[in-house]
């Protein structure tokens, strides 16, 4: 599915436990580690941090290979934001897939994303795959090993009626490694039982006839109609099914619409605890 990584480090232990994950992730050929040293450092000791950076890169750059990745790479640039180097680096490599963590400092625990993965979401038009804290800071050993590498297996997709919500579906159910899919539509309690009855009918309806459509390589695809908030929902779904990931696609017509420019991935993944992939319109 993705076979050229982009992986922004910053050195710190978390950074290192997205990147082990990243050994384990199927198909992966090349990763380019990347390293950000921002402009707004003094010219004095800009030379010396660079120079830095690089030796620690090219150590960790050795570590991952020897993981098992055939092609890892390592580059130190200077930017003034370092969302912009990151995409500026991924664009240069031809990188389809940004792999980024999600450590936001907050005091209310889950609710920040960090401020440059949120930048990199909302401005890049690469595909991204954004590990929670939560999840890459409890994990070692069994779980470890078991977790990694079926972050593909089963995975959550919301959905609405149009076609642009079911492109992360389509993509999806060709991979072998992804053994199910689990469509998600989304119900406001807002509206009156009746036509909340009158929704899941129809929606019901919709959602069997997209699933008998998709072609697949053996992927079993299900579907769930949900009542409540739309980002609330799906998470909260997600933590019931015990799924692996949430993908989606950030979209400006049907129910996602109301957050345009990709502010539901936002909100999705600001509030996930679950790894989040947001995959781009081509």
């Amino acid at each position: 599915m993705f076979k050229r990584i982009l992986f922004p480090t910053d050195f710190s232990d978390y950074a290192r436990r997205v990147m082990d994950c990243i050994a384990d992730l199927p198909g992966v050929e090349e990763v380019v580690m990347v390293h950000i040293v921002g402009t707004n450092k003094p010219v004095s000791l800009r030379s010396d941090m660079v120079s830095s950076a690089r030796t620690r890169i090219e150590a960790e750059a050795a570590l991952l290979k020897n993981l098992g990745i055939p092609s890892v790479k390592s580059e130190v640039l200077v930017f003034e934001s370092a969302a912009t180097g990151i995409d500026d680096a991924a664009n240069r490599n031809s990188s389809d897939l940004i792999v980024m963590g999600a450590r936001g400092k907050s005091i209310i625990k889950g609710l920040h994303l960090g401020s440059v993965t949120h930048r990199v979401l909302r401005e890049s038009k690469k595909n991204l795959l954004i590990m929670r804290s939560p999840i890459i800071e409890t994990l070692s050993g069994e779980k470890y090993q078991k977790y990694c590498p079926l972050i593909l297996s089963r995975v959550l997709v919301p959905v609405d009626l149009t076609d642009e919500s079911w492109i992360a579906v389509d993509l999806l159910a060709k991979i072998p490694d992804v053994s199910e899919i689990i469509v998600a539509f989304v119900i406001s309690r807002g509206e009156s039982e009746r036509e909340i009855e009158r929704l899941k009918e129809q929606a019901g309806e919709e959602l069997e006839k997209k699933c008998r459509q998709v072609r697949t390589t053996g992927t079993e695809i299900r579907w769930r109609i949900l009542e409540g908030d739309l980002v609330g929902g799906i998470n909260d779904y997600a933590q019931e099914a015990d799924v692996s990931l949430v993908c989606t696609v950030p979209t400006e017509k049907g129910f996602f619409a109301e957050m345009l420019h990709g502010s539901f991935s936002c909100e999705l993944a600001r509030l996930a605890t679950k790894p989040v992939l947001v995959i781009r319109r081509i």
